[in-house]
């Protein structure tokens, strides 16, 4: 009888995540004791209503925001522990992004965006994972365009592509495809979960879209700053009626 071992990486781990601004009576608390965790070669969707908390989680996972209490642990490392150079070293190396709007250098070639990060670091790009990504992502036919030749689900591949050029081990997005025609939205969200079965990418993405999530492997429900629910491989359907459930006063 042969048996398989299933080893999980975990990659990011919160402990008590508390976020709040303000003070006194003007407080208002936008996280509240978030413990979860993140693991390597998983695409998680964040959800939630408006005001859940969904993209204050997103920020104050990627280093973009800190904490009030409580501890995020990244490979065991607590970002508070982190000097403002360690942070954004880490920022730099470890993480990446893609958010709504594109953010492309509009006088760079598409190839110039993809590789201005490892520039920026000093570095020079792995040429056989930066060709891998680019043909993953199917733009391997616009490296000399600059984005205002690029149509905006083009953009935003080559906006995911720079993400990726320099190996990170978690990719933050903010509502990604929430500036794309339906098309091109589901050309983007097929490409980020080939990146995360195909290449073995992490990717924590924040959206409103039920439809979206459904490309994710695992979806967390934020309510009021909590964790309402947490969902494996849920259907768009199962979604979409959570999502409603939480909705309903």
């Amino acid at each position: 009888m042969s048996s398989i071992l299933l080893i999980v990486s975990k990659l990011i781990e919160t402990i008590n995540l508390t976020k709040t601004y303000g003070e006194k009576e003007t407080a208002v608390t936008a996280l509240n004791s978030i413990n979860t965790t993140f693991n390597q070669n998983e695409f998680t969707a964040i959800m939630g209503p408006s005001g859940s908390g969904k993209s204050t989680l997103l920020h104050c996972l990627a280093g973009l925001d800190k904490v009030t209490s409580g501890s995020i642990l990244i490979n065991g490392v607590d970002l508070a522990s982190l000097n403002d150079k360690e942070l954004t070293k880490m920022r730099r190396d470890s993480f990446g992004f893609v958010f709504q709007a594109f953010n492309l250098i509009p006088t760079l070639t598409a190839e110039e965006n993809i590789t201005l990060p490892s520039s920026i670091a000093g570095k020079k790009p792995e040429e056989a994972w930066v060709k891998q990504v680019i043909d993953t992502l199917d733009i391997g036919d616009r490296l000399g365009h600059r984005p205002n030749e690029l149509s905006g689900g083009q953009q935003q591949r080559v906006a995911a592509a720079r993400a990726m050029a320099s190996k990170p081990e978690v990719i933050f997005a903010d509502e990604p495809s929430g500036n794309l025609d339906s098309k091109s939205s589901k050309e983007l969200l097929v490409f980020m979960k080939s990146i995360v079965e195909d290449l073995n990418q992490t990717i924590v993405m924040v959206t409103h879209d039920p439809y979206a999530a459904s490309f994710a492997q695992r979806v967390i429900m934020l309510k009021d700053g909590e964790i309402a629910n947490d969902l494996n491989d849920p259907t768009q359907e199962e979604i979409v009626s959570q999502v409603t459930s939480l909705t309903e006063i």
